[in-house]
């Protein structure tokens, strides 16, 4: 059986509720002016971030088989999948504070894909993710709860460092951010292309999930397949009423299950690794495990009447929970309308980047969240104003995820007013930009704070750098900065930029 924390808020996380923002358009590292309000109707009374399409979607190129629009043939199936025994994906994590949902999105499931698209396998920190860097993107500073999403659009704008840059998976201090430019340009180069959320309430719904965990719905005849992940947002209130141990001489006798999610409480980010159909539980106690009865008496035999077939799912809370940090959940637990947050499976799709110019910056400010800042280009290494800008979430608030920020601290983190040196891609606001013959344009960077703040900083250093196709640097152009201060007054420094070429 199960022994759940004592102290269960302190251990998971708090879901911000009413979360929206904008969602690029399907460019693996989005440009100015792609950014769409197209807005997705989420079932309520939750929220998710708009997205580009619909189908709560903001997937590349996808159909929507996720929703049941595509049925996938059940007998090519197996019966049990575990993708948490495949060496792409990490340890079974102890998470820190209230940083599940990244632990999930990002620590595991991130993780998990960067490791499938490299060829590589999670055995050390070089080939792992943090789960504490795009948390302390949003969570105020303080012990505050995330979702997947969060991550995800963490890692989709700036991308993620691994651990072993980063200083581990998770910190011993919350609200830090890295100091040195070299952490910030390796995040750039492992990034989110996309991630869509899918109910599986039917069972299309429900064998599209399977196929995703099997072999991603893309079957390779004769080749090994590497299935995919979900996050899941499971609800964690009285969980001592929902979990059982299934009875000797039943399918994994002696595992935990959960038969539903907690009929109380908050959200919990989780990762779910493969199913197992042959699983199951006696719910309505007629001492037979069936797919064939109402029970719920709504007139209908439906999945969420199911007592066979439940997902292999990972939590956050360490090893020894549940004997080995897993537990079973039933496909119908799935179907729960009084959690709605908790009927969507959320999956990703990584890529690898390389920038081919960027900003290193130095720079300190004592309200990170109140710093605004622009970076512009134009063609024309003379002219007055930028022809395209854009304004880089990490130093703008964060305003993508609505009352989550990063704390009203210092750039470094809470209590350290220390100058960070940090990076910037600039690659997407360059490319197909029109320049002068001689390919020259003209470069602006202006800092300030928000309307009704007093924040108050200093630019130390600001350098273009120019990478080659491969990724190797070239050089770097320091920007000239007469004054650094910013305050009241804005602080704007241009630069005239080389090696441009016409669109």
């Amino acid at each position: 059986m199960i022994t759940y924390p004592i102290h269960l808020p302190l251990t998971c996380c708090l879901v911000f509720f009413g979360l929206s923002g904008p969602a690029f358009a399907d460019d693996a590292v989005p440009t100015d002016g792609e950014a769409s309000n197209a807005q997705v109707a989420y079932p309520r009374p939750f929220s998710r971030p708009s997205s580009a399409g619909k189908d709560y979607d903001t997937w590349r190129d996808a159909a929507g088989p996720d929703i049941g629009g595509t049925k996938v043939a059940d007998d090519r199936l197996p019966s049990r999948v575990d993708n948490s025994t495949r060496p792409q994906f990490p340890p079974i994590y102890k998470q820190k504070w209230g940083a599940c949902g990244q632990f999930a999105s990002v620590a595991s499931t991130f993780t998990y894909e960067m490791n499938v698209l490299n060829g590589t396998i999670a055995d050390t920190d070089a080939t792992r993710f943090p789960a504490h860097f795009s948390w302390n993107m949003m969570n105020h500073a303080e012990n505050k709860g995330s979702e997947a999403y969060h991550g995800w659009e963490v890692a989709k704008r700036i991308g993620v460092p691994t651990a072993k840059s980063y200083g581990g998976v998770r910190l011993n201090k919350i609200g830090l951010w890295p100091n040195g430019y070299e952490i910030w340009r390796e995040a750039m180069e492992y990034r989110v292309s996309g991630y869509r959320y899918s109910p599986s309430n039917t069972i299309d719904q429900l064998n599209e999930a399977r196929g995703w965990l099997y072999d991603r719905n893309q079957p390779k005849p004769n080749k090994q397949v590497i299935g995919g992940l979900f996050a899941m947002d499971g609800r964690m209130g009285e969980l001592k009423k929902v979990t059982v141990t299934i009875p000797k001489g039943d399918h994994a006798a002696g595992e935990d299950l959960w038969t539903r999610w907690g009929p109380t409480g908050f959200g919990h980010g989780l990762t779910c690794v493969g199913y197992d159909d042959e699983v199951g539980f006696d719910l309505n106690g007629d001492g037979k495990i069936t797919n064939d009865i109402d029970l719920n008496d709504d007139g209908n035999v439906t999945v969420a009447d199911w007592e066979r077939g439940a997902y292999i799912v990972v939590n956050s809370w360490g090893k020894a929970w549940s004997s080995d940090g897993r537990i079973y959940l039933l496909y119908s637990a799935m179907v729960d309308p009084t959690w709605e947050r908790g009927n969507y499976l959320g999956r990703v799709e990584v890529t690898r980047y390389l920038p081919r110019r960027t900003l290193r910056l130095k720079l300190a400010c004592n309200d990170r969240t109140d710093l605004r800042m622009t970076i512009g280009i134009a063609g024309d290494k003379d002219a007055a104003v930028p022809e395209h800008e854009f304004a880089p979430e990490a130093f703008n608030g964060w305003a993508l995820f609505g009352k989550g920020n990063a704390g009203h601290v210092p750039m470094a983190g809470p209590d350290d007013d220390t100058p960070i040196e940090v990076g910037i891609d600039l690659t997407s606001l360059l490319k197909n930009l029109g320049a002068d013959e001689d390919g020259k344009g003209r470069l602006f960077l202006r800092l300030s704070r928000t309307d009704e703040s007093e924040a108050i900083g200093e630019l130390h250093e600001c350098a273009v750098r120019t990478y080659d196709s491969k990724g190797r640097f070239l050089r770097e152009s320091q920007m000239d900065i007469e004054d650094g201060n910013l305050g009241q007054s804005h602080l704007k420094i241009e630069t005239v930029i080389s090696g441009l070429e016409r669109g």
